[in-house]
């Protein structure tokens, strides 16, 4: 296993998303690569901002107002989910499949997946209820035995620093859900 394949399963997560690709006919450039980061720059502070509670004020100690709070909160997050269904019904989401984010790629299991080698610009809705998709572009690293059997693995070309970071902290927050719930759930 070479440094960047370890550094690929390091830390990940698995999850039913909707994702969407096309191949692209050309290297992409520097302006490219920073029209998508620009775009992704907002989109993980913003999950990370709706996705967790203030810790600091739950240990207020005002008990009635670390309460209104926790309610305001619940509130907005119901608001949340309803304005995001209702976007998800006006736009044209991809289907769900079994994907697997993780710092350097995004392996995803479907009946069209593209060609080992080529370059693909890839829509993962990584947060569900957020009609907004993570966008980058990748190089298509599957071997010809994954392609057969329907499995892509694409990884990332051209993430900034700051995207990255903010990646790695919304797959981070992903597992330790995961691990929390396999430790509940099992005997």
């Amino acid at each position: 296993m070479d440094k960047s394949e370890e550094s690929a399963s390091a830390l990940s997560f698995t999850d039913n998303i909707s994702i969407a690709w096309s191949k692209i006919d050309y290297q992409p450039d520097e302006a490219h690569l920073a029209l998508v980061n620009e775009s992704n720059e907002s989109f993980p502070r913003a999950v990370s901002a709706i996705s967790e509670f203030s810790k600091e004020t739950s240990d207020s100690s005002n008990p009635a107002l670390s309460q209104e709070l926790a309610r305001l909160d619940l509130k907005l997050n119901l608001l949340l989910d309803l304005v995001g269904q209702l976007i998800y019904s006006q736009l044209d989401i991809p289907d769900i499949s079994r994907v697997t984010v993780s710092s350097a790629q995004v392996d995803w299991q479907d009946g069209s997946v593209p060609e080992p080698g080529s370059i693909v610009f890839v829509q993962v809705y990584i947060q569900r209820g957020t009609p907004k998709p993570l966008c980058f572009y990748g190089e298509v690293v599957s071997s010809p035995d994954d392609y057969r059997r329907g499995w892509a693995r694409v990884r990332y070309l051209g993430l900034s620093e700051s995207v990255q970071v903010w990646l790695d902290k919304l797959i981070f927050r992903h597992h330790r859900r995961e691990v929390a719930y396999r430790k509940s759930s099992s005997p």
